[in-house]
């Protein structure tokens, strides 16, 4: 019985690479023959094979991200991260008890996420702003200068100023940027161990 519940868990590892799947599950299954766990036993420590296999993506997902090589193409760290936080999602909608609390987490989440998302724009308009200032002072100058030299040249300074302030600050704002994004995917992870991993697979039933 306890090969059939986990080969029911294996169908819900696709995306878990295979090599890795099958050295996991390899451990759970000596875990319970060690122990004689009956089925009852396993669902009453695991969940259904559907919860199980859930909580173990998440936890996959969660440490891959922690150890991963900062060599890796972002777009497959980017993947996987989108991944981690459709199953968080997924998960929270899927708890049978304490709905209430799942859809409050949601949105929690979505407003962090939304947060994340005022934050950027409210910085890259900034930017936006503070150029297309520079790039207008910078041709009213210009134009000035057939008029006044002093005061054309004051208003190219004026425009080149905020146009050198924005390259000089462009690397701390795309750190910055970063940082609120690490920030989004920590208080992911966090939602995840918290209520999501296996040891938590109980409480969600």
């Amino acid at each position: 019985m306890i090969k059939e519940y986990l080969a029911a868990v294996r169908s819900n590892l696709k995306d878990i690479p295979a090599d890795e799947r099958e050295e996991l599950l390899q451990f759970y299954e000596e875990q319970m023959l060690d122990a004689g766990y009956t089925i009852k036993e396993i669902e009453e420590k695991y969940g259904t094979p559907k919860q199980f296999a859930r909580s173990l993506k998440i936890e996959y997902f969660i440490k891959n991200d922690e150890t991963a090589d900062e060599n890796i193409p972002t777009g497959e760290r980017t993947k996987n991260r989108v991944n981690l936080i459709w199953l968080i999602i997924l998960g929270l909608f899927a708890s049978p008890i304490l709905i209430p609390v799942a859809i409050g987490l949601i949105c929690l989440l979505a407003g962090a996420f939304i947060a994340f998302l005022g934050i950027l724009f409210a910085i890259y308009a900034g930017i936006i702003g503070v150029l297309a200032g520079g790039l207008f002072a910078f041709v009213n100058g210009v134009i000035l200068l057939w008029q006044s030299v002093p005061t054309g040249l004051l208003f190219m300074g004026a425009g080149l100023l905020p146009t050198g302030a924005v390259i000089f600050f462009a690397p701390i704002v795309w750190r910055l940027t970063r940082w609120l994004f690490e920030m989004l995917v920590m208080f992911v992870k966090w939602v995840g161990h918290r209520f999501l991993s296996k040891n938590r697979v109980k409480e969600a039933q």
